[in-house]
């Protein structure tokens, strides 16, 4: 995995003075995905200072699942431990972060993400003045705890056509994650041409999770469709579902 820098990414709230200007921190974090499993339970991982300034930060991990609408669900857990969990970098310089696993592969896989949070400066920078603004950075790195035998597999379940709005669900039924690279919404006519294409936003579907979807079909294209199809992918599988537009689908 390639190295992903953060300049302002997320703005925490602190702030160093008033003004228009804002100024971000900006670190990498690599790589950006961490797997572990039975055989490797624990992974080195990378954080350096691109900066000219020194940068404290904190790190945290948190057990991670996802809600059907694809919201981040998060608490706090021991399954996973990192250190050091407080450090300060001098400017340009780089440190390891040793993380490991404290509970054993199960059946499926287990989800975590490891928060890289910088804090405020413990004393304001010699190059601030009053119309600057600091910037705080937080990332946000997945955690993978691999099962024994892993299996991706998923399915297009649940597909709805009602006041032309179409609704489908993307079930993981493996039991390690993937995370979708395309889902493609076409509505087609009678001899089997596209009168509506829409690509939706993927993400990743933890394992036992869900995805729903809901997308307005246009009045002129429904009233032509006569079916619909849903083709999901990720790296890992492929999956589709299809339906017959019902007569009431395309009603007001």
């Amino acid at each position: 995995m390639g190295k992903a820098t953060l300049s302002a990414l997320l703005l925490l709230g602190s702030i160093l003075g008033l003004g228009s200007r804002a100024d971000a921190s900006s670190f990498t974090v690599n790589p950006i995905t961490v797997t572990l499993s039975g055989k490797d339970k624990s992974a080195l991982l990378t954080l350096q200072n691109q900066t000219s300034e020194e940068i404290r930060f904190k790190i945290l991990m948190q057990a991670w699942q996802q809600s059907p609408q694809g919201e981040m669900q998060l608490k706090d857990t021991k399954d996973i431990v990192v250190f050091p969990g407080l450090l300060t970098l001098a400017p340009n310089e780089e440190r390891k972060l040793r993380i490991g696993s404290t509970v054993p592969a199960g059946a499926a896989e287990r989800s975590y993400r490891v928060f890289v949070e910088e804090l405020p400066p413990l004393r304001a920078p010699q190059t601030a003045n009053k119309s600057e603004v600091k910037v705080l950075t937080k990332m946000g790195v997945p955690i993978f705890v691999q099962p024994a035998k892993p299996m991706a597999a998923g399915m297009v379940e649940g597909m709805g056509l009602a006041k032309r709005k179409l609704a489908f669900t993307v079930k993981n039924t493996g039991n390690v994650h993937f995370l979708l690279q395309s889902v493609r919404v076409k509505a087609l006519d009678g001899k089997g041409a596209a009168v509506f294409e829409k690509d939706v936003e993927g993400w990743y579907v933890l394992t036992g999770g869900t995805r729903v979807w809901e997308i307005e079909i246009p009045k002129d294209a429904c009233a032509k469709a006569k079916a619909i199809t849903v083709a999901a992918e990720s790296a890992e599988a492929k999956f589709s579902g299809r339906m017959e537009v019902p007569a009431a689908g395309c009603g007001p």
